[in-house]
């Protein structure tokens, strides 16, 4: 069993998106104009089938956000994974180029309001009524469209980067 290079380069993005995620963008006044570097990288590995073990990786992305957020034991996990999965397959369902931007846009977009409905669900199933009153239809939309301005270009770069290291 052979993992190409593009499988570290993922995880070792990963590793430094979510160490930048949870230490470095919070303390910037940016509010809640600030994109989820994580799910970012989740939508990333959804839409692109040539990367190797994607489904390794988006459970890796999510168990080491749920480390490093000091936030409930779990939840990251469970959503990012689920985020990832309802993605991956409702993509692998339809033709589609995996290279235009509209198509990119939709699947940021509907994944971040994705993940928003399953931190609700799991955090009132979990009965935390105090972590579950900051998530809003607002802030929701707010973050939708944050991650789709900001993971649109970063696919792009990252394909081209997978592309450098690969010839």
């Amino acid at each position: 069993m052979r993992i190409n290079f593009s499988f570290f380069l993922y995880l070792f993005l990963s590793f430094l998106l979510i160490i930048a995620q949870t230490s470095v963008v919070p303390t910037t006044s940016l509010g809640k104009f600030t994109p989820d570097l994580n799910l970012i990288i989740i939508i990333c590995l959804a839409v692109r089938t040539e990367i190797p073990y994607p489904f390794t990786l988006a459970t890796l992305n999510g168990f080491l956000m749920d480390i490093f957020s000091a936030g409930t034991w779990g939840l990251h996990t469970i959503t990012r994974f689920a985020v990832f999965l309802l993605l991956r397959v409702g993509l692998h369902n339809i033709n589609y180029d995996r290279n235009h931007p509209f198509l990119l846009s939709l699947a940021f977009f509907t994944g971040t309001l994705l993940m928003h409905l399953l931190f609700l669900v799991l955090l009132l199933f979990k009965q935390d009524s105090g972590q579950a009153a900051f998530l809003s239809l607002e802030l929701a939309l707010y973050q939708a469209i944050i991650n789709t301005v900001v993971g649109v270009p970063m696919i792009m770069l990252l394909r081209k980067l997978d592309g450098i290291t690969k010839a």
